[in-house]
């Protein structure tokens, strides 16, 4: 039975019984419907509080919809039972004298009592509308969105990529003055389904267990990194929780495989079903490969490979976060990538991301439409020498394809407004001249005379693939100080080498509230020098920084937050185009994130993701100009409470 029937059943139930009484010529009086109103009304209370509370203790944010299920109902009955009850509510605020007898919670009939209702009723209801008019302007009405978030008259595709960027960024962005700054409406159509599917499709089962270290491409080592980096790892109250972590545990991610030579598997496409851990043959095997780039021309001359392709079905997501999906989606991404890396070279698998890839006969080869499952990465899986070595071109090539952006898209047109604008401006097609780009570059560098080093990182001999198995966002933190030793290990692991990367825009700010050894205050980190340089002081940081992140506790409680933010300029002069830069920062950004997990893990620590802050104040947070770095991601960072 669908949950809000559920939620409703009391009320049905006490009306269905009410309504038979009538019929039958025994109408309820009014002091029996005010009694059982009162007793559902308990109820309701009841349950309301004590979801808040439980799933609140336990953190499984996505099931709060029980519980504003519940709160509708509860301001219904406390509707009805005012509606019972004003009279008294009425006289004890004039100060009149209430009889203590039954009689006096009997109204009196006269002009003055039908003034005093119809003044309530008209109170709750301009009160309910003005409520319903600013929500639906702040959630989805057509507010100052622009015509199309795309290129002007004149413009180059560049340029219109470029523009639809800087205005998806502002209309995403989170701010407590920004409330009539929207983008054209989207329906959501509510949450779909979690895992998807291929009903029919011959299908391969593939191994749970770690296999050895291998010199070969094979359904195990196939397994092995495909269950690390989408799988489900643990279920918990009605929830699939997954390897890596995911904005709200939405989880919109999918992998499609194509296999060429590798043991065990026929050649061809193949989904990843993370429900069922197994492969599923696709309908569109014969399609061939798409447009992967380099890399796949390169693989056939080193043997087995493998090729994944990751989407995101943007309703699981938009459907909760709206215009911000895509930040979320990309971000998310990221951080199943690197447990993709990370998980490959446990067993010898090397990882290569791709870079350059033609999207559109991409989704055509997996027949996906792009309009609701975006194609947003690639990456070729290989045992033995680098394919990406072999796939760098000579440095001499003058007639290399160029990789443009697609045309820009009008979100009135769109299905999924400014989210299909965004990601339509941020692929990438295959054409036929050079790729030029202007240089960029950070911020100036800081002198060594103002940096603090830090500790040498030991990097410690924990299994990283149990790590990842076991991995969880923490929400509470103890009140103790985070030894620097810690901090300066997991600051050290956002970008130790050979980690491959989409993006060098990223910088990483961290907001100290209490780490041994270091005053509060915010601080650059400069991963060349492994070391920090102070920003800004610390009067009020805690409260500070909690404002910032929507009031969220796991920010503020924290012992440490990492901010990580994106240099614009460097956005700007990706090989691929500004647009394109901009999704790699995100994808850099859930790298970085899922690091920071697994070196917190290992060093049995806490961490946390967050998506959701109020931009303008995080940039304030950590001393950057908006005009030259956009803030992308928190991740906060402590010592797990076990209490």
């Amino acid at each position: 039975m669908p949950k809000l029937l559920w939620v409703l059943a009391p009320l049905l139930i006490a009306s269905a019984a009410w309504a038979i009484q009538a019929l039958r010529g025994r109408r309820p009086s009014r002091h029996a419907l005010n009694v059982w109103a009162s007793v559902l009304l308990l109820g309701y209370l009841l349950a309301t509080a004590g979801l808040g509370v439980f799933w609140v203790a336990s953190q499984q944010l996505p099931v709060f919809d029980w519980h504003y299920l519940f709160g509708y109902g509860t301001l219904a009955l406390v509707a009805v039972h005012l509606a019972f009850n004003f009279r008294i509510v009425w006289r004890a605020l004039t100060r009149r004298r209430i009889r203590r007898d039954v009689a006096a919670a009997t109204p009196r009939r006269g002009g003055g009592r039908g003034r005093r209702r119809a003044l309530g009723w008209s109170a709750a209801a301009l009160a309910s509308a003005a409520a319903f008019w600013l929500g639906t302007l702040r959630g989805r009405n057509d507010t100052q969105e622009p015509s199309r978030l795309g290129a002007g008259p004149g413009e180059t595709a560049a340029d219109a990529a470029l523009a639809a960027v800087e205005r998806f960024h502002a209309v995403s962005s989170h701010s407590r003055t920004g409330l009539f700054l929207r983008a054209p409406s989207v329906d959501w159509s509510g949450s779909p389904v979690l895992f998807k599917h291929y009903p029919g499709a011959a299908r391969i089962a593939l191994p749970e267990s770690t296999p050895q270290p291998t010199a070969r491409l094979d359904v195990a080592a196939l397994g092995h990194v495909l269950w690390h980096t989408n799988g489900i790892t643990e279920r918990r109250s009605g929830l699939d929780l997954r390897a890596s972590p995911s904005s709200g545990a939405l989880f919109p991610s999918e992998l499609y495989v194509f296999c060429r030579g590798v043991d065990g598997i026929a050649d061809g496409w193949w989904h990843h079903d993370a429900q069922a851990h197994v492969l599923e043959s696709l309908p569109a095997a014969a399609r061939g490969i798409g447009d992967l780039g380099d890399l796949a021309a390169a693989a056939p001359e080193h043997g087995p490979a493998a090729f994944v392709v990751a989407t995101a079905v943007f309703r699981r997501t938009g459907h909760k976060y709206r215009d911000r999906t895509y930040r979320y989606v990309v971000a998310d991404l990221g951080h199943a990538l690197e447990n993709l890396r990370v998980a490959g070279g446990t067993i010898g698998i090397e990882v290569t991301f791709v870079a350059p890839f033609d999207q559109a006969t991409t989704a055509a080869a997996i027949g996906v439409d792009e309009a609701e499952e975006g194609v947003l990465a690639a990456a070729a899986l290989h045992a033995g020498p680098s394919v990406a070595a072999a796939a760098a071109p000579p440095a001499a090539t003058a007639t290399r394809p160029d990789w443009r952006p697609l045309a820009a898209v009008d979100p009135a047109s769109a299905v999924l407004g400014v989210t299909a604008t965004i990601h339509a401006a941020t692929s990438i097609r295959r054409a036929a001249t050079r790729a030029s780009a202007d240089a960029g570059g950070g911020p100036e560098p800081t002198s060594a005379s103002e940096a603090i080093a830090l500790p040498v990182a030991n990097a410690g001999s924990a299994d990283i693939a149990a790590v990842i198995a076991r991995r969880r966002s923490i929400r509470r933190f103890a009140k103790r100080a985070l030894p620097l030793d810690d901090l300066a290990a997991v600051l050290a692991s956002t970008t130790a080498p050979p980690s491959p990367t989409f993006s060098s825009a990223l910088h990483i700010d961290v907001v100290v509230h209490d780490v041994a050894g270091l005053r509060p205050g915010v601080y650059r980190y400069r991963p060349e020098r492994h070391a920090l340089v102070a920003r800004r002081g610390a009067a009020g940081l805690r409260s500070t920084t909690r404002a910032a992140g929507l009031d969220q506790d796991v920010v503020g409680d924290g012992a440490a937050v990492l901010v990580l933010s994106m240099d614009r300029r460097t956005m700007a002069a990706d090989p691929l185009g500004p647009a394109r830069g901009y999704r790699h920062g995100f994808l850099e950004a859930g790298l970085v994130g899922e690091r920071v997990y697994l070196a917190a893990g290992a060093r049995a620590l806490g961490a946390c993701s967050v998506g959701a802050f109020y931009d303008d104040e995080a940039a304030a947070l950590v001393g950057v100009d908006p005009a030259r770095e956009w803030v992308l991601h928190f991740v906060a960072l402590g010592i797990p409470d076990r209490a």
